[in-house]
């Protein structure tokens, strides 16, 4: 991560350290030399009191610097008072020259001070880095290393309080200045008005994606709810590096900057265009609790909003995880991933960051296999089952039931379980597939048979519709009135009653190895069945005359036809005759009563 403190200088270097340890040494030192060469009690007792104090500031570096440069001129001072009230009438040179050294040397370093405590000299500094910056000729080659030249350093390191040196090379039209200007801006904290929204224009109309990061970090250290507003309005800049920086530059202080740069967030991450950038704050540090809080329920919206909030709280727990700040981080992650209320795509990435982590135990995963559980959740512990123990009866009851759901998604995603972990074979290709396509239903109904009990292997596509056939271009099927194409149609006998075609649907199949003989059906009436006598037409009226010429106690040829047909059928028939039934609760029929004989008339005529 990007570290967000002002930079200082971890060292001085070996000059400014003798430089420093001199000026401590040097009043200790005149007062030493005068003290042996007049042997004097009084002198010896400033040496040793100066080299004491001298001992209290060796660990500050420069001492020419505020606040030290202050005590160091108060020494000074002590060892001319020293040197003075040791000798105040001596005709000797030596006491009056110590006398004059330590003044002078402490006049200047009470100007410097003086210099460095009202401004002056950071500003001189800074002009002459800034003189430098614009004469520079030669430019790393790429943009963004320029904010990080020597020179910006050293502009960066003079300004404290004053950015006027480098807001004025802002005007420069070269990119290599305007980056290491704003470079020596970085995470500047002390704006006058106006001087933070110079920065904002310039960011906004910045051609160069490096000099807007660089504007960006400048941004940093506004406390403002306007400006504040303004840098998260870069979360949706189109460089990506202009984003990242933008995402860090809001995590400095980012307690107390959430609330003003919740609104932007939250468009940054709903925009439909940096769908695929991931998680928002993935190397700028810990998230505030309110952040945390704000991520986890947006997780529930629309994608991709969802989708970005998600993996970015996610990104955030897995930082914790890795720090091992938070001991009960665990157990807050497994509670929050058995919360029926929270959202299945965040439990899910919860699941998968506690199973990284080696956290997810037994007794989590089975919980996750429950029936109350989304099929997402289920759907993991089963793959994740699977993958350690490939013939686990739990893992494979658990994608049998979630096959079975009508949702073409889940069988894609059951049958790359399927094909990826346990090797079989459903015709899953490598790349992504649309659930509405040939290739996911195909791919569906192989799961749905694995699921049902069938092995998914030789199934084979539905055959495509063929076209319909006219009445009579296709032979009957066989018991259905069929009869063999070879062989003489038989004829039933004269004076017998053409059987109905429904009749012969009840007959067994004939025997295939007589056609070619005599066939012994041929010759005998089929079975009367219960469907016969609705088969026949209704007899035609006769006339008095035929009955006229009955004798007395002779039937009628129709009337014996009848009674055999309204006999009742064989104790043997054919269960299949049911199926030819008419309705329940058919008309009734009105039974045939036989006429009443006539006797034959006499000799006469008969009218």
């Amino acid at each position: 991560m990007r570290s967000i403190s002002r930079s200082r200088p971890q060292s001085i270097g070996v000059l400014n350290y003798a430089l420093s340890y001199l000026l401590l040494l040097l009043p200790a030192g005149l007062l030493a030399v005068l003290a042996a060469r007049t042997e004097s009690p009084a002198v010896t007792v400033a040496v040793g009191v100066l080299l004491l104090l001298s001992l209290g500031l060796a660990r500050s570096h420069p001492v020419w610097h505020p606040p030290t440069s202050g005590t160091v001129v108060v020494l000074y001072l002590i060892g001319a008072i020293a040197a003075w009230a040791a000798f105040p009438r001596s005709d000797d040179w030596v006491p009056f020259l110590v006398q004059g050294a330590l003044l002078l040397v402490a006049v200047a370093l009470y100007g410097y001070h003086d210099l460095v405590r009202t401004g002056t000299e950071p500003l001189r500094r800074a002009n002459k880095w800034s003189r430098r910056i614009a004469a520079r000729r030669g430019w790393p080659p790429d943009l963004a290393e320029c904010r990080t030249v020597p020179e910006a350093v050293a502009l960066r390191a003079a300004m404290r309080t004053e950015p006027a040196p480098a807001l004025s090379l802002l005007a420069d039209k070269r990119p290599q200045v305007q980056a290491a200007a704003l470079g020596a801006l970085e995470h500047h904290t002390h704006w006058r008005p106006g001087e933070a929204e110079m920065v904002v224009r310039h960011a906004q109309r910045a051609q160069e994606p490096a000099v807007r990061a660089a504007a960006v970090f400048a941004l940093a250290g506004v406390d403002t709810a306007d400006l504040i507003a303004e840098l998260a309005a870069f979360l949706r800049d189109p460089a990506v590096d202009v984003r990242l920086a933008a995402a860090e530059a809001l995590m400095w202080n980012a307690e107390a900057r959430w609330p003003f740069a919740r609104e932007a967030v939250k468009e940054a991450l709903a925009d439909p265009k940096l769908a695929n950038d991931g998680p928002m704050f993935s190397t700028a540090g810990r998230l505030p609790g309110a952040a945390v809080a704000d991520l986890i329920s947006w997780s529930a919206e629309q994608p991709p909003l969802a989708k970005r909030a998600i993996l970015t709280v996610v990104e955030h727990f897995n930082g914790d995880l890795l720090n091992a700040e938070r001991p009960e981080l665990a157990n807050e992650l497994s509670t929050m991933m058995l919360d029926t209320e929270m959202p299945p795509a965040l439990r899910v990435e919860l699941a998968g960051l506690l199973r990284d982590h080696h956290m997810l135990t037994p007794d989590l995963l089975d919980r996750l296999t429950n029936l109350n559980q989304p099929a997402p959740m289920r759907l993991f512990a089963a793959e994740l089952m699977l993958r350690l123990n490939p013939s686990d009866p739990d893992g494979v009851d658990v994608l049998r039931g979630l096959a079975r759901q009508p949702n073409r998604e889940l069988a894609l995603h059951v049958a790359a379980v399927l094909q990826n972990t346990l090797g079989m074979e459903l015709g899953l290709p490598a790349g992504e597939v649309q659930p509405q396509s040939k290739t996911a239903a195909d791919v569906a109904r192989r799961v749905l048979a694995w699921a049902n009990g069938g092995s998914a292997d030789p199934l084979r596509p539905t055959p495509g519709p063929r076209p319909g056939l006219k009445p009579g271009s296709r032979p009957r099927a066989q018991g259905l009135g069929a009869r063999p194409p070879f062989g003489p149609v038989p004829t039933p006998p004269a004076g017998r009653p053409r059987p109905s075609p429904l009749d012969e649907s009840m007959l067994p199949p004939p025997d295939m190895s007589a056609f070619g003989g005599r066939n012994d059906l041929r010759d005998q009436p089929p079975p009367p069945g219960p469907l016969d006598e609705s088969m026949l037409a209704p007899p035609p009226p006769r006339s008095p005359l035929d009955d006229s010429m009955l004798l007395e106690g002779e039937a009628l040829a129709e009337e014996e036809e009848t009674e055999n047909l309204l006999s009742p059928p064989p104790a043997a028939y054919n269960p299949l005759d049911e199926s030819m039934l008419a309705p329940d609760n058919p008309p009734p029929v009105p039974p045939l009563k036989p006429p009443k004989p006539f006797k034959r008339p006499g000799p006469g005529s008969v009218f």
